[in-house]
């Protein structure tokens, strides 16, 4: 075992169990990384006075192997308590099996505020360290809300039960995420407010329980469409489908931005260029105008009987039937075909495959399609020029 920059790694490890035993011992008091540390199955991560575990699925599923069995067992200060996706028993932390870390996430600090729910029939638990802008019941509230919204869109979860744990992160970090099949670890900047940024980012990182967890797909879908998804169920939350207008219209300035819009697809993207700010990405921005449109085309096509909620149903069937839990980019069009007939086809040809710009007017006629009420673009701000000094010329 080595100890890293951010928490520890194995090295030699001989087939069969991997077994951890560590100490807590941090002395940083705010939370300080999330999902760009790059994690490993094989590294416990430290996020200063708590730990999280959280390893990516993805890598293991693809090639259908079973997920190494991971026993945990701290050794606290007496006031500290630890959040588990399992359950423990004493101070020991162990999954039914190795498959069951794939939705592990473990916290241990002294001032976790833990609180259960149910939503959507499916058990919740959130627990919170440190102060923000908002209170705790809040945030619950919000949770719980993206449960009941996402488990009426898509289904039930394959899972028991799912945990976030959210902390307080460093200024100028607003947010980030580690996120398993069954849990959500959230670190926002101590202060930001539940406004439409968070409460829509909560709601996307809900969605990933079904979209990166129950399936995995193209991260156009995974990222892009599960963004769209988040924002129209928030807006259904709020009962304001200027919600989903003004957040589709800051992805299409996003996307405008991006300069490779014009002549890369997102599949193209993903795999040329696999990282980076989700505001200059394709399968981000595009990805979520994608979602927008095809819920639109398949509307159109299908006479109002069907929408962009039953080809995710449909995908996730799919996914559930397969080791991999993985769908292709090929049975998601087919889907969307066989939902919304030639219309459907014909925007996935024009927005999935192709690289024709999108246009403003394709996303303000596509949001009166899903919400049947004209959501007209906000103005554009213009910036007066600053008044010159008067001086005389020389």
């Amino acid at each position: 075992m080595q100890r890293t920059g951010s928490g520890v790694s194995i090295d030699g490890v001989r087939p069969g169990a991997i077994r951890f035993r560590y100490r807590l011992d941090f002395t940083d008091s705010i939370a300080g990384g999330s999902t760009t540390s790059g994690l490993a199955s094989t590294r416990l991560y430290a996020v200063a006075r708590s730990l999280f575990v959280a390893p990516d699925p993805v890598a293991t599923r693809k090639v259908s192997r079973p997920y190494p069995l991971v026993r945990v067992r701290f050794a606290l200060p007496e006031d500290w308590t630890v959040v588990a996706a399992w359950d423990s028993t004493d101070a020991g932390f162990a999954p039914r099996s190795g498959d069951d870390l794939l939705s592990g996430i473990l916290a241990a600090g002294s001032d976790y505020r833990t609180y259960p729910g149910v939503a959507g029939g499916l058990r919740f638990r959130v627990a919170v360290r440190g102060r923000r802008g908002f209170t705790d019941s809040a945030l619950v509230d919000l949770v719980a809300s993206s449960l009941r919204h996402a488990t009426t869109a898509f289904g039930p979860l394959p899972v028991d039960r799912v945990t976030y744990v959210s902390d307080a992160g460093r200024v100028g970090r607003t947010s980030g995420s580690l996120q398993g099949i069954s849990t959500i670890g959230l670190l926002w900047e101590p202060g930001e407010l539940l406004e439409r940024p968070r409460g829509h980012d909560t709601f996307h990182e809900t969605l990933h329980f079904w979209f990166g967890g129950a399936m995995e797909a193209e991260r156009w879908w995974t990222e892009g469409v599960t963004d769209y998804f988040a924002a129209r169920l928030y807006a259904d939350w709020r009962g304001d489908p200027r919600d989903l207008a003004a957040l589709c219209y800051e992805s299409w300035r996003n996307y405008e931005r991006i300069p490779h819009r014009a002549r890369m697809t997102m599949a193209a993207e993903s795999r040329s260029m696999p990282g980076g700010d989700n505001t200059a990405l394709l399968v981000y921005r595009k990805g979520m105008l994608a979602g927008l449109l095809l819920d639109a085309a398949v509307r159109r096509g299908s006479g109002g009987r069907q929408n962009l909620d039953d080809v995710a149903r449909r995908l996730l069937a799919l996914a559930a039937e397969r080791r991999s839990h993985t769908v292709t980019e090929l049975d998601i069009r087919d889907a969307v075909i066989a939902a919304g007939g030639p219309a459907s086809g014909r925007e996935w040809a024009r927005t999935v495959s192709g690289t024709e710009p999108l246009t403003l007017q394709q996303v303000s006629d596509a949001l009166r399609g899903v919400t049947g009420v004209d959501l007209p673009p906000p103005p554009v701000s213009v910036r007066m020029p600053k008044r010159l000094a008067s001086t005389p010329n020389r």
